[in-house]
């Protein structure tokens, strides 16, 4: 005890003191500091709302063991950028004109690596969104709706007056699926129909969604109904699925005009079929020619399973895409060709077998011959795909089978020859596959694809 007594008395209270008050007032004017430093965020971004929450594990590094002021000063600067640029859509307007995926996005690389918010920075990015501003809204419209319903897919796979069925929209106790997001795909849907119709997207409990929550409130579990408001007729089943219809034909005019644009097709490239047996189309005057990307090339010579020594035919060969990387497998390959330098090129290649320069439209397997594997990217517009895989079936040996890219459409039009296409494939027991969005986008269209594979031996 008198040990102890005696390290008190000698200790240095005053300097001990001295560091206290200096503490306390050091950090005194820390807090005056970091609450001018939250006065700037604000500024930085008045509209953001996050400005003054800064991560908890920045924060944790102003001292303690975790004292770091190189990681502080870089994790404030982040938080810093990310409050100025979410500050700059909200105020430019552009915001109402992205879908839910495109907002994410922005979302994901502002909280992974948000770009310095320099004045040149800001000011060369707000431009050339402002000038893409028509390519933001046509994307965020393909990609809203198409998520609504397949047939969207297409500009003019969607028929005015159709229904549209959201499956599992509600979970057993008869609330939203959230896994199924189907609200937010109407909300989407409905910030289109403002947006085209010159009116403000009302908060989500003002809009359709809320008008379905408000309706169903105290109907029990899996209620049945049907609501209504200026844009949408809505019924919700037991089952949790919903059927759409939408009110505004005009509107829905639009938004195909729009889909049009973005997927880069002629309003008269659909096939204008009506019912009744398919009627053969002439040669093509125009060659709508789009290379096949590289990473989907690979796929689809994967998927036609081609073994050394098997025939193939490629009957709109192009730059080659698809014949070379045939040809690598093992394949003899057969290229035909329309374009002359194209044709001239895959010949002076050395690397096929055959290079017939004609159109395929006009030669017959009698004459070119028959083939284990066809494999083609056939000219899509005016329905030109379903002619060149139709006539591309002839060539194909018995035991063989037919892989083509074909338009998104062929998986859900109605007129009378891709219902025919449809049936033809199911007889077949082939199939019709999806290819993922933006698939084309690098050779410099928007236009949605699948994979049609089809086992010849099979046919009737």
């Amino acid at each position: 005890m008198d040990q102890g007594r005696e390290l008190i008395m000698a200790a240095p209270i005053d300097k001990i003191d001295a560091h206290r008050l200096a503490a306390i007032e050091t950090f005194g004017r820390a807090f005056d500091l970091i609450q001018e430093g939250f006065s700037h965020l604000h500024e930085t971004g008045p509209t953001d709302p996050t400005t003054g929450y800064i991560d908890k594990s920045i924060m944790e590094m102003l001292g303690g063991r975790r004292g770091d002021r190189q990681a502080f000063v870089a994790g404030v600067e982040k938080h810093a950028n990310r409050v100025a640029w979410r500050h700059l859509l909200n105020i430019s307007g552009l915001e109402r004109l992205m879908d839910r995926t495109a907002k994410e996005q922005f979302a994901r690389q502002l909280t992974d690596d948000p770009p310095p918010a320099t004045p040149e920075n800001c000011r060369a990015t707000m431009q050339a969104l402002f000038e893409d501003a028509d390519t933001i809204f046509r994307r965020g419209i393909a990609t809203a709706f198409a998520k609504l319903d397949r047939r969207f897919r297409s500009h003019d796979g969607f028929k005015i007056g159709s229904r549209i069925v959201l499956s599992n929209a509600f979970g057993i106790y008869g609330t939203w699926n959230h896994y199924a997001r189907q609200q937010d795909v109407l909300r989407d849907v409905e910030r289109t129909f403002h947006v085209l119709d010159g009116r403000q997207q009302p908060d989500q409990v003002d809009g359709i969604v809320g008008v379905i929550d408000r309706d169903k409130r105290n109907r029990g579990e899996r209620p049945a109904f049907t609501v209504e408001d200026a844009y949408f007729r809505v019924r919700i089943f037991k089952n949790g699925n919903a059927h759409v219809w939408f009110l505004r034909d005009d509107l829905v005019e639009r938004v195909n005009l729009l889909l049009a644009q973005h997927y880069g097709a002629a309003l008269g490239d659909a096939s204008g079929s009506t019912p009744g047996a398919p009627v053969p189309r002439e040669a093509a005057a125009g060659f709508s020619f789009f290379p096949t990307p590289d990473d989907l090339a690979d796929r689809v010579v994967d998927d036609t399973n081609i073994r050394a020594g098997m025939t193939v035919l490629e009957p709109s060969a192009g730059t080659g895409a698809l014949a070379f990387r045939a040809a690598s497998r093992g394949g003899h390959v057969t290229a035909v060709e329309i374009q002359r330098q194209f044709a001239e090129q895959l010949a002076s290649s050395g690397t096929l077998g055959r290079v017939i320069h004609d159109d395929f439209m006009q030669l017959s397997p009698e004459v070119v011959g028959r083939f284990d594997r066809v494999v083609m990217n056939p000219p899509f517009c005016r329905g030109r795909d379903l002619d060149h895989v139709r006539h591309a079936l002839r060539f194909v040996a018995p035991g063989g089978r037919l892989v083509a890219i074909m338009s998104a459409g062929v998986a859900f039009r109605e007129d009378a020859a891709t219902v025919a296409f449809r049936a033809m494939v199911e007889a077949a027991r082939g199939r019709i596959m999806d290819l993922p969005e933006g698939s084309f986008a690098s050779v410099g269209t928007n236009v949605n694809t699948c994979l049609v594979t089809i086992p010849v031996s099979l046919l009737e």
